[in-house]
């Protein structure tokens, strides 16, 4: 049976021993049963030892809307993990940043939630077999622009190019950013 509870706290005691578990929910609606587990105890973890000993975790799945799953299963949490203090929330929008960020996810030292679309989970996308990896808390400029800019993340990065194309045909310049990380927040490149 399914135990979003109990793998997940399998996964923060692994991770407070100095293994690097990946919990994979099915979906993060599933991670409100564990989420004791994730702020209480692997978020925490680093300051309630005085820096002695940390979580480094990942909690990887998909969050916000899927076809056809209703209200229960259509939630984004994004903002909700973002506000927790010793967690980093990343949330790509794109194939190759996705198997960059999540290689840093799993050597970053602190816990990390990895939040997917599953909408996207088909979109193509060029990734090489070569190892690399994307630094935690760096946006990427999608398009440079002049006259106004554009800030997003996951799937709505699609919305977000869609848009400056069609304000390209008015004569504005769009910038868009892609957060890619939502905590830590790049601000040097979004001011």
């Amino acid at each position: 049976p399914i135990s979003e509870l109990g793998f997940a706290g399998l996964g923060v005691g692994a991770g407070m021993n100095g293994i690097r578990p990946v919990v994979e929910f099915m979906t993060f609606n599933f991670a409100l049963l564990p989420i004791d587990q994730i702020i209480n105890s692997a978020a925490k973890t680093l300051a309630m030892s005085n820096g002695q000993f940390g979580c480094p975790i990942v909690f990887r799945g998909p969050s916000g809307s899927a076809g056809q799953l209703g209200a229960q299963h259509s939630q984004s949490f994004e903002n909700w993990y973002a506000n927790v203090p010793g967690l980093k929330v990343i949330s790509p929008s794109n194939p190759y940043d996705a198997k960059g960020l999540l290689k840093s996810a799993i050597r970053d030292d602190d816990p990390v939630i990895f939040m997917e679309s599953e909408q996207m989970y088909g979109d193509p996308g060029m990734i090489p077999e070569d190892e690399y990896i994307i630094e935690i808390g760096k946006a990427d400029v999608k398009r440079e622009g002049t006259d106004v800019t554009i800030v997003s993340f996951n799937k709505m990065m699609k919305v977000a190019l869609a848009a400056a194309d069609e304000l390209a045909k008015d004569g504005i310049n769009a910038e868009v950013i892609d957060l890619r990380t939502i905590r830590p927040l790049d601000y040097q490149t979004i001011a």
